[in-house]
Parts: C-alpha cells; structure tokens; sequence
C-alpha cells in the first residue's frame, strides 16, 4: 500500500475582551463542521508561516504567534493511497482582518467565546488544544500583551 505523508500548520486564534477571549473557528458543509484553521506548509516554508498565512487565507484575519500548542498527527485513506497528516498547531493573538474576507476553501469564518467555541469544534484533538491554549493563558497572564480589548460582535456569534 502507498503511503503519502503530509505536513500542515494552523492556529487557534484567540482575541481579549472584557469577559474573557473569543476563538476564530471555521465552518464547512452542511450541517456545520467547524474546525480550525490549517493547511500545507508549502516548499521553503516554515511551520510558522505556513500557520499565519493558512489562518489569513482561511479566515480573512491576521495573527501573531504567541506559542506553539502541539502537533496532531493522524491517519487517512484517500481511494487506496494511506496518508499520514501531522499538523503543527499555534497559539495566536488576533491582530486585525475581517471574517467575510475568508477564501473559497471555507463556506464561513466565526468568532466564538471560548466555551462555545470548545463545544463546537468536531475533533476531540482540537477541543484539547483549545484547553492548552487556556491552561498557557493561565500560567502566561501576559501572553496578549497590552493590547486594545475588543466588544464582543453579537452578530457573529449567532448560532447555526
């Protein structure tokens, strides 16, 4: 059997408001399946820019790495080829950028409070990065440095 090895990054991007932080998920298909956003490292590309530029393409918004959260790696089939995913996953802060400016690869971008966010993303993998990012806030209170709080937008937030 073929086996095809495949190399992604991505990120959980938070931003700070007054009640906590809100993360930047994506949604595909219907019903939705959010995840979050990754995709290949491309040639003469490191995981960390692969992460900023697949998270601008993919939600219309900039970040800034704070902290490598972990690599999840897993397997699939795609007709009888094998391939094994490995993606390096990042904590981000959210920088500037809209969610309509998202790419044609995704059917929405949204930003969530975290809670939710952890409640509707579809991969138990992804759900624990969302708790490491929190337990780093927690031991790194200063991570998002002085940055301007942002109102939460009630009209991104609705549900599906």
């Amino acid at each position: 059997m073929r086996i095809k090895y495949e190399v992604s990054a991505g990120g959980l991007v938070l931003r700070r408001h007054e009640a906590g932080f809100d993360a930047l998920l994506i949604g595909r298909g219907s019903p939705r399946v959010w995840t979050l956003p990754k995709g290949h490292v491309e040639p003469r590309e490191t995981t960390e820019q692969a992460a900023i530029r697949e998270v601008r393409e993919e939600t219309g918004c900039w970040g800034e790495l704070i902290t490598r959260l972990n690599e999840i790696s897993y397997w699939f089939y795609v007709g009888k080829a094998k391939h094994k995913k490995s993606v390096t996953f990042f904590l981000m802060r959210y920088l500037s950028g809209e969610t309509t400016n998202h790419d044609h690869e995704v059917d929405e971008a949204r930003w969530f409070d975290v809670a939710s966010a952890r409640r509707a993303l579809k991969y138990v993998n992804e759900k624990r990065l969302v708790d490491m990012a929190l337990e780093y806030m927690v031991a790194n209170p200063a991570a998002f440095g002085d940055l301007p709080l942002v109102a939460p937008r009630v009209s991104q937030q609705k549900t599906s």
